[in-house]
């Protein structure tokens, strides 16, 4: 993949001896291209094309004497690429890779029930003085997350998900539309309990807990559009919804075990889950379950102490639940809703069903504080980092074993990898 610059030219690069940070096979960095550098792409005797010029697939002979197809060779040679690398979209802009994109197109379609993202909140809070120096307050948060955007297939067929029909939508034949638009719901609860002792007799204390309850079928949630970085449309539609369909279920029968969902709803013998016929069925909601963004359980503990000699100990102290996570299947996961993209997520046992290793952590600091004169002032330092040295999760192992396990494959829920360990350091601060 080339490294291009979004707003030098070749000539500004040269001048400044710019290089991307990536590296080649050979371990030298790649070269850096500008804006401009494309420009030369043009057939024999041809004039460049004009700076900042929009190319496409309908002015390219024009612009460069090549046909369509010519100039996406040719620009694929000038960066020092095999023929294909580049190529045309559904919109007919040159873009690189034609498998960057699903074999269907890109999701382009803007869902017309798009609807604004909101949310609807409610705090109640209480808070009690017990004496001059401390209080407890207890606090009650609730969030209702409406209209959450995503992407989703909206014309897929329900009949898709039974075999013999992958890949069917409304109308029989049309192309499979992925469409942008308010498909998910979130729902947040917490309580928390705090007490704080203000400083006296050289002391203070703030402690706090929280219980959360968060609840959504947004799965993969991000708090950055992923249509709107590189990963592109792409990542965007291979990570939506477990299954894409809302709507109302047809009866559908499977034709290799002959069961229908007439009566209840079945598993299809490709795997897929079928649901009642003649129901409202909303396909994301197979995603419902706790949020990525929360965790269920978070004690937290500050406190300072003032010694003499003009010495304060202070600390930090968390102790909260483990994250959620998920369970992939671990072979031959199925495709749910028959449109030919898995994500491999086991919605038997429901999105963000585990929970990791719990997560206890103490920093402290040592500070003490140096006169010279009435102006200058020395603060000496030691602070410790993770002080009980705990090996804290930073990722599990979401692949259960199977059934013929490697042995020296990770368990189901086995840590692997940390956070860092304790960690110590020496500071020295200077005021005058």
């Amino acid at each position: 993949m080339p490294c291009a610059s979004s707003n030098l030219t070749d000539a500004q690069i040269a001048a400044m001896g710019l290089t991307c940070a990536a590296k080649s096979p050979n371990g030298t960095n790649k070269p850096l291209y500008g804006i401009d550098h494309l420009n030369s792409a043009v057939s024999p005797g041809h004039a460049p094309i004009p700076a900042d010029s929009v190319l496409n697939i309908n002015n390219v002979q024009a612009l460069t004497g090549f046909t369509s197809q010519q100039f996406a060779d040719a620009a694929s040679a000038v960066v020092g690429a095999a023929p294909g690398l580049f190529s045309y979209d559904p919109f007919g802009n040159l873009a690189i890779g034609g498998k960057a994109f699903p074999s269907n197109g890109i999701p382009i379609s803007v869902d017309p029930s798009f609807r604004t993202p909101h949310t609807n909140g409610l705090h109640v809070g209480v808070q009690r003085e017990l004496s001059p120096e401390m209080a407890i307050q207890f606090d009650y948060f609730h969030k209702s997350v409406d209209n959450i955007l995503g992407v989703r297939d909206t014309n897929l067929s329900f009949e898709a998900r039974v075999p013999g029909h992958t890949g069917e939508t409304m109308p029989v034949g049309s192309r499979l539309t992925f469409a942008y638009g308010p498909w998910f719901h979130g729902t947040y609860d917490a309580v928390t309990v705090q007490f704080r002792k203000r400083m006296t007799k050289r002391f203070t204390l703030d402690a706090s807990y929280t219980w959360t309850h968060e609840i959504d079928n947004a799965l993969h949630s991000s708090l950055v559009s992923d249509l709107q970085t590189d990963l592109g449309a792409a990542f965007t539609v291979a990570n939506g919804p477990t299954d894409s369909f809302v709507g109302m279920t047809t009866q559908v029968t499977d034709p290799i075990n002959g069961q229908t969902n007439a009566g209840g709803p079945f598993t299809a013998s490709n795997g897929n889950p079928v649901p009642k016929a003649g129901i409202f069925y909303n396909g994301p909601d197979l995603d419902k379950g706790p949020s990525d963004l929360a965790l269920d359980h978070t004690l937290l503990i500050y406190g300072l102490v003032q010694l003499p000699w003009r010495i304060d100990v202070s600390n930090i102290f968390r102790a909260q639940s483990g994250f959620h996570y998920s369970a992939s299947f671990a072979a031959n996961p199925p495709d749910v809703d028959g449109d030919n993209n898995f994500n491999g997520l086991d919605f038997t046992n429901g999105r963000n069903h585990f929970l990791a290793p719990r997560f206890v952590n103490m920093d402290m600091r040592i500070a003490k504080r140096f006169d010279f004169g009435e102006r200058a002032k020395l603060f000496a330092y030691l602070e410790f980092f993770n002080l009980f040295n705990r090996d804290n999760p930073a990722a599990v192992n979401g692949i259960p074993l199977g059934t013929n396990p490697n042995p020296s494959a990770p368990r189901l829920g086995q840590v692997l990898q940390v956070l860092p360990g304790r960690e110590g350091q020496l500071g020295v601060k200077i005021e005058f």
